[in-house]
């Protein structure tokens, strides 16, 4: 035997049998927890976002996820997946199980996890055997995290490798010319990196063989999957595997240092917080050091941080240096952890902060154009052939929808002139959502309108479909990509007659395209009356062309009438036709759902709330027009505004000393007052002063807009609404979020997310100034923010709108930090 698989597997069985084990207990949440482990049961159902099923917590690392029956071996993002009932506990037998379902095919299961001093088991019972056309195929499956095993061995019955960076096979050609993995191995018995205690894992299977895949041969998302298949005629333990953790003695999670990356204004609060292991209470002494020019320190400020208490899963102790305002470079010390070098300064939010964000990420993220920066072409001129219009009757696998009409002129299919120019790519999959490209020019619209940015380093040049970045064209940044946005969305008018939902290819094999934009279709319009005929090349280009869905929504309408009237305003200087044209078609739009009855239209990225965005176009066309009309419907909408207050508030409040209606001034005030009061009470429930409600995306972009609102409401209401709620949320942002203390910008800040879910993804790489979604909860109470990995779009994915209600928010936190 090798020398080293030999010492190897020495230490494994050595390391396994003497690690002395605290007792797994259920929790009051209802899942398996020690010291340095948690062993979670179907408490979180989004297996496509690997997030489910049975999942293993070791060392406050999720490496294992997805412990559940499916169909495949390496399932992918829309494969089958299963219905799932309630979780059931048996605290005296240590015992929970869960019941699952494929009801079409008549697969109807139980899993039972049971813990076993170090272990636990896992069983898996099926009501009746599995029908003989499923048999070999369904199985148990467990997914492993890549990033947590890359370079690490695993042993396997004798057999070994190692866990590789990249796939390499091997695969086989299935019946229908698709490739399919084959396992890396096969057996009873599997080891995962024995020499690392922090995740060595032990897998037995009392039934089955084990085989180990790697899911990234199918889907480059995919993580390295361990199935078992359900033997035929079996019902009772058709699967049972024992599961050993290693898990260190008396292990505790380092604390983790979390703090605004770049630094601190001398007027803001400045706190850093430490997220402590759930049963550490005491607290050591924290340092803030000033590092002075010859590298010199000197402690400047030594106190033990006051206690805040358990938030989800983990204590926190804040460390306040506010009254610290010297400018300078600091860092802080606590438990043998020390902070990056972060800056004291009046312009620590002026510089290389909001900047790469306009200057970098938005100009990359344009559609038909080419996008050059120095050596580099971040991608070709692109999508000049859209668009087809999209079939009636047809259900998108991203959440678009067109209904049984095309409510255009077009058939199905039928190219629609117009639509190849303006809007920016969705940050992850290349389409063009409207109601996402609205959210976007409108928070740029305000933030040029709030605080007048005039930089210039971008060249753009429409004519030429041509952006070359860090070079200056003599027009203002902001402007050029508000008009490169308000350009798609009038297209939809011009083309339609109102809104279109979006653009987006038709194939999934498109929709995952990773790689240079330019290389997706072949830029040549489709011709479908030709498509049985010979043509020549220039003539008609293959069926590749993106579609788009047209059917119209009063919601979308009315968002798109608010954001209009708000580009109107700041683009009457630098493009007055294009300004002219914003305004006649937000007062069309305003015309047109004030004469009918509304229409929705269930898509993706179109607003749910009709009511709130009525309020929003009123007030954005009376901002700009100043005509009765539009004050006479905000305050005739005053039920609806109070009832949406958290939505309408903020805009109502630009405008409110212009309304003169005693009436509506009493209601809007008390509801605007017990909006701040259930903010209030809100905020308190964590440290970081922000309202946590997440879901299964990170709420990065949804605080975002948040601050954007609070930054209105501050200026109207400064003695109800706190200045601190922004500048909270620019913390957040900036580093200090729960599970993290990475900023959630990339290349801003000393530690940023530079593995992030861009079109960029495969490359490992980063858009600096792209912004993403950030910390996600996995359920019940464990904050996570992965940072090695692109591919969790729930926590890494760039988001378009974010980019925009970010630069406003630095800037907000700048204003009211000058003032």
């Amino acid at each position: 035997m090798n020398r080293f698989f030999l010492s190897i597997s020495l230490f494994t069985i050595s390391f396994f049998c003497s690690i002395s084990f605290a007792q797994l207990a259920i929790t009051n949440e209802g899942y398996f927890d020690q010291p340095g482990l948690s062993v979670l049961i179907f408490h979180n159902n989004y297996p496509e976002g690997h997030q489910g099923g049975v999942e293993i917590i070791l060392h406050d690392q999720r490496i294992a996820t997805n412990g559940d029956l499916r169909l495949e071996s390496t399932p992918g993002q829309w494969d089958s997946k299963p219905t799932i009932g309630e979780r059931r506990m048996d605290r005296k037998e240590k015992k929970i199980s869960i019941d699952g379902a494929y009801p079409d095919l008549n697969i109807h299961y139980t899993i039972a996890v049971k813990a076993e001093k170090e272990a636990i088991r896992i069983t898996v019972d099926l009501e009746q055997p599995i029908p003989f056309q499923w048999a070999g195929k369904v199985g148990f499956n467990l997914e492993l995290y890549p990033p947590a095993y890359f370079g690490k061995s695993w042993r396997m019955d004798g057999q070994s490798g190692f866990f590789q960076r990249q796939a390499n096979g091997p695969v086989k050609l299935s019946s229908n010319d698709n490739c399919t993995p084959l396992p890396l191995a096969l057996g009873m018995e599997f080891t995962a990196a024995p020499e690392d205690p922090l995740c060595a894992l032990n897998i037995k299977s009392l039934k089955s063989e084990i085989e180990l895949y790697d899911g990234r041969i199918t889907d480059n998302n995919g993580w390295f999957v361990l199935h078992s298949l359900i033997p035929s005629g079996v019902a009772q333990k058709a699967v049972e595997w024992v599961i050993t953790p290693s898990v260190v003695k008396d292990w505790r999670r380092p604390p983790r240092l979390l703090y605004s990356q770049p630094g601190y204004h001398p007027e803001q609060e400045k706190k850093i917080l430490f997220e402590l292991n759930a049963r550490q209470k005491r607290r050591k002494k924290a340092a803030l050091v000033r590092l002075f020019d010859d590298g010199s320190t000197k402690t400047i400020l030594s106190a033990t941080p006051k206690f805040w208490g358990r938030f989800l899963r983990y204590n926190y102790a804040i460390f306040d240096f506010s009254r610290v305002a010297e400018p300078g470079l600091y860092f802080v010390e606590y438990a043998e952890q020390r902070t990056h070098p972060f800056r004291i300064s009046n312009d620590v939010l002026q510089k290389e902060i909001w900047q790469p964000t306009l200057e970098t990420f938005l100009p990359v993220q344009m559609c038909h154009m080419e996008v050059r920066d120095r050596f580099r072409i971040w991608h070709g001129l692109c999508h000049m052939d859209d668009a087809l219009q999209a079939p009636t009757g047809h259900e998108h696998f991203d959440g678009y929808r067109q209904g049984d009409k095309t409510e255009t002129p077009f058939q199905p299919y039928e190219h629609i002139m117009g639509l190849n120019s303006g809007g920016w790519h969705d940050a992850g999959d290349y389409d063009l959502a409207t109601g996402s490209q609205a959210s976007t020019v409108y928070a740029l619209a305000l933030a040029f309108e709030a605080f007048d940015i005039r930089t210039d380093q971008t060249t753009i040049d429409p004519a030429e479909n041509f952006v070359e970045l860090h070079k200056p064209d003599g027009k203002i940044d902001i402007l050029q990509q508000i008009e490169h946005g308000v350009k798609f969305i009038l297209n939809g008018y011009r083309a339609c007659g109102h809104a279109i939902v979006g653009v987006i290819s038709p194939t999934i094999e498109q929709y995952v395209h990773l790689g240079d934009a330019m290389s997706m279709t072949d830029g040549l319009i489709y011709d479908a009356s030709e498509d049985m005929l010979p043509a020549p090349e220039h003539r008609r280009g293959r069926m590749d062309d993106r579609w788009a869905f047209t059917n119209r929504d009063s919601g979308l309408e009315l968002q798109i009438a608010a954001t209009l009237a708000a580009a109107h305003r700041v683009l009457l200087e630098s493009n007055p036709d294009l300004a002219d044209e914003c305004l006649k078609t937000a007062q069309k739009i305003w015309r047109s759902e004030l004469n009918h009855s509304p229409v929705r239209h269930r898509a993706a990225y179109i607003p749910g709330n009709l009511d709130a965005q009525r309020v929003l176009a009123a007030v954005e066309l009376f901002k700009s027009t100043g005509e009765s009309q539009y004050r006479r419907a905000i305050v005739k909408m005053s039920n609806e505004i109070r009832i949406n207050i958290a939505q309408t508030g903020w805009a109502v409040a630009q405008i409110f000393e212009q309304l003169n209606d005693e009436t509506f001034d009493h209601d809007f005030f008390r509801a605007i007052r017990e909006y701040n009061q259930s903010i209030k009470e809100e905020i308190k429930e964590n440290p970081f002063g922000v309202p946590f409600r997440p879901r299964i995306w990170g709420i990065g972009w949804n605080l975002q807009h948040y601050a954007m609102h609070q930054y209105f409401l501050h200026k109207t209401f400064p003695e109800l609404f706190e200045r601190e709620r922004v500048l909270n949320v620019v913390n957040w942002v900036l580093g200090c979020h729960p599970g993290g203390g990475t900023s959630l910008v990339s290349g801003v800040g000393s530690r940023s997310m530079t593995t992030a879910y861009g079109i960029n993804r495969a490359d490992y790489s980063y858009i600096p100034g792209g912004v993403v979604s950030g910390t996600a909860l996995i359920k019940p109470d464990f904050p996570e923010m992965k940072t090695d990995w692109p591919y969790l779009w729930q926590q890494s994915e760039y988001v378009i709108s974010g980019a925009a209600t970010y630069i406003f928010c630095v800037l907000a936190a700048d204003r009211l930090l000058a003032e």
